[in-house]
């Protein structure tokens, strides 16, 4: 757990205000995952994040994390140009990249912001920066509607922002595409709409605004929703319940009972912690020393001799 979890209790992402208005483009994966490593990053520029953790707080299933994806995702995000304004003059630009030296050890991953936009991340924890919890971008399949619900968020304090066409174009690396405001309705905006109303934690609505006889600026309107916030807090709570009843099941069945002959030793199950759906946590002894494994839920009962 990093020192802003610690601080807040919660996986909230602070973002630098500039950040969420730079220009860029990402893939919906690679996208999630830098703000799983933003979630990571401490005061020391030190990122460390294990993908079971990734997994949680922004739904990248670990089946796809094998090793070959991560490496493609990774590459990708070492690959990318950011430009974001400069933070002493926005009439100026500088271009960066996002991460650098990035190194992967049995299923942890480390890296490091760039230097040019530490700086940036350090204010974000002072100040000008837009914050949000990461669940929220868990069920979000549009790059677009991440985006989008970043530059809501930024703005969910006073409920309005108005952004000109060209410049949300250009954030949203558009520039070339859906020339057609129907287009940039139907592909962008609406389906941005839809998963941010449906799944995260605001509403929000738009209206292209005419200058003359041509649609010049957008006005995005955002609303709270502290119902559907209350409902996600019910549903994490239920699964969470469910996890004990089916921790306090398993424990009950096979716990100090030993597992199949392993390097010549006696293990004993001491405890069995349920991490989600599929996947469980096993603390074994051998009387002399203890280990923890994960596996998967189903493989568990053929650990047991017979």
């Amino acid at each position: 757990m990093n020192e802003l979890q610690k601080r807040d209790g919660k996986e909230i992402v602070r973002l630098p205000n500039d950040f969420v208005e730079a220009i860029y483009s990402l893939s919906v994966d690679t996208k999630k995952l830098f703000l799983s490593l933003c979630l990571h990053l401490n005061s020391k520029n030190e990122i460390k994040v294990h993908i079971g953790d990734i997994e949680r707080e922004v739904g990248i299933r670990l089946e796809h994390l094998n090793q070959r994806h991560l490496k493609k995702l990774l590459k990708e995000l070492m690959s990318k140009i950011i430009e974001i304004k400069d933070l002493e003059n926005h009439n100026k630009w500088r271009l960066a990249v996002l991460v650098k030296e990035v190194n992967y050890d049995e299923g942890v991953v480390t890296a490091e912001i760039s230097k040019a936009l530490l700086p940036y991340f350090k204010l974000a924890q002072e100040r000008l920066f837009t914050r949000f919890n990461i669940q929220n971008i868990k069920p979000l399949t549009s790059i677009h509607a991440i985006r989008m619900y970043e530059l809501c968020k930024q703005f969910d304090d006073t409920g309005w922002r108005i952004i000109e066409l060209d410049e949300l174009r250009k954030m949203l690396k558009l520039e070339g595409k859906y020339k057609d405001n129907k287009d940039l309705r139907k592909w962008v905006l609406d389906v941005a709409k839809k998963q941010i109303n449906t799944n995260t934690d605001i509403n929000i609505d738009y209206e292209l605004i005419k200058q003359g006889r041509k649609y010049t600026k957008i006005r995005l309107k955002i609303e709270k929703n502290p119902q559907k916030i209350e409902q996600k807090k019910n549903k994490k709570l239920a699964k969470q319940e469910k996890f004990k009843e089916l921790e306090t099941k398993l424990n009950r069945q096979y716990k100090n009972k030993a597992i199949k002959a392993k390097d010549g030793l006696n293990w004993f199950v001491t405890r069995i912690k349920v991490l989600n759906e599929k996947e469980v946590e096993i603390e074994l002894t051998d009387l002399s020393r203890t280990q923890v494994i994960k596996i998967k839920l189903e493989q568990l009962p053929k650990m047991f001799k017979n």
